[in-house]
């Protein structure tokens, strides 16, 4: 067996003993929280109200955990049988299932205290105590619910599902205005969002003065406004349909190439951008290796020219601004962000 095979089956056998020997520490919380803060001191009326309130007994909160577990013990079986990607699965789905169990916890012990007279002693007259009391719970409780349905839906997602969510949650944290975008975008009933950009100013997508062959790299570019990011060694990421499959590139986050989806990292995008404009970088197809393209100072950018460091990519289209491929898709963005940014530099393709 070799080293990574071990490896793989230590994790598997302590995933198991954690599922099959104890509960986690985020799922006994709120069993903590009763023992410690309402012990022998504290009547059992309050004891009950509170494990009332928090529903310990509740069977959905049950059926979250043992969807994890049918979905942990699966990947086992999968890396058993040697399954590609199956070992990255397993760690995604074990940080799911620690992420939501926490999140549960947390949300049980505020339903705890807020059932305990002492939160409320100092809330005068008592009626408001009471009504602001009522209130508190209320939304924890749809708070929790929500979160239950949401941990089941995590539980029982396919790879795929699974890195969109990441995707997801990545764009919230990088990107807000654009997480605040695609969330209006994607109410019911909702307008097409327009293309996101950074910052206050207007997108411009009919850029002047290129050269016809880089023109049209540029029109193509803009038909692939909010394709999906991927990265890793996936073909996925010079726009061919995704197999399916889990790729991965050392250093890197583990992608899926969802069946016949299009999709682009920002290397990838630029790849396949400039075969538009016949120019070949497919030798180079990375950040770092499209900083031996000739240096251009960028006071002197031009449309199709690149702005790259070594981990990012994005090409300069005019008027100010940039086309890329970033976590939250294919944008277009002001291209100042990365001119005054001393990390990149501008390099001409050919």
């Amino acid at each position: 067996m070799s080293r990574i095979d071990k490896r793989a089956a230590t994790q598997a056998h302590s995933t198991r003993s954690t599922s099959t020997r104890a509960p986690s520490k985020a799922a006994t919380g709120a069993q903590s929280f009763f023992s410690d803060g309402m012990g022998t001191s504290q009547d059992a009326a309050r004891r009950t109200a509170a494990q009332h309130a928090v529903g310990a007994t509740s069977r959905q909160g049950q059926d979250v955990a043992v969807a994890f577990e049918a979905k942990i013990a699966q990947l086992q079986r999968a890396i058993a049988n040697d399954t590609p990607g199956a070992r990255e699965e397993l760690a995604n789905v074990i940080r799911d299932r620690d992420g939501v169990a926490a999140a549960i916890a947390d949300i049980e012990k505020k339903l705890a205290a807020n059932e305990d007279p002492a939160t409320w002693a100092n809330v005068t007259p008592k009626s408001r105590a009471r009504a602001e009391q009522a209130d508190t719970r209320a939304q924890l409780q749809k708070q929790l619910q929500d979160l239950k349905v949401f941990g089941l839906k995590v539980a029982k997602m396919n790879p795929t599902e699974r890195q969109n969510l990441q995707n997801f949650f990545r764009l919230a944290k990088e990107d807000p205005e654009a997480f605040k975008r695609f969330v209006e975008g994607n109410k019911p009933g909702a307008q097409p969002a327009p293309a996101p950009t950074q910052g206050p100013a207007p997108v411009n997508t009919t850029p002047t003065g290129a050269p016809a062959n880089i023109q049209a790299a540029i029109d193509f570019g803009l038909t692939q406004l909010g394709a999906p990011y991927v990265g890793g060694a996936s073909p996925y990421r010079f726009g061919t349909p995704g197999d399916g499959r889990t790729y991965q590139m050392e250093g890197q986050h583990a992608y899926v190439s969802p069946k016949g989806v299009i999709g682009y990292d920002c290397s990838g995008l630029m790849v396949t951008m400039l075969k538009k404009a016949g120019i070949d970088l497919s030798g180079m197809a990375s950040s770092r290796g499209m900083l031996k393209l000739p240096e251009v100072p960028k006071d002197q950018l031009q449309p199709g020219d690149l702005l790259v460091k070594n981990g990012h990519v994005a090409m300069y289209i005019g008027n100010g601004q940039m086309i890329e491929s970033v976590p939250g898709g294919v944008r277009v963005a002001p291209a100042s962000k990365y001119i005054y940014d001393p990390a990149y530099s501008g390099r001409h393709p050919g």
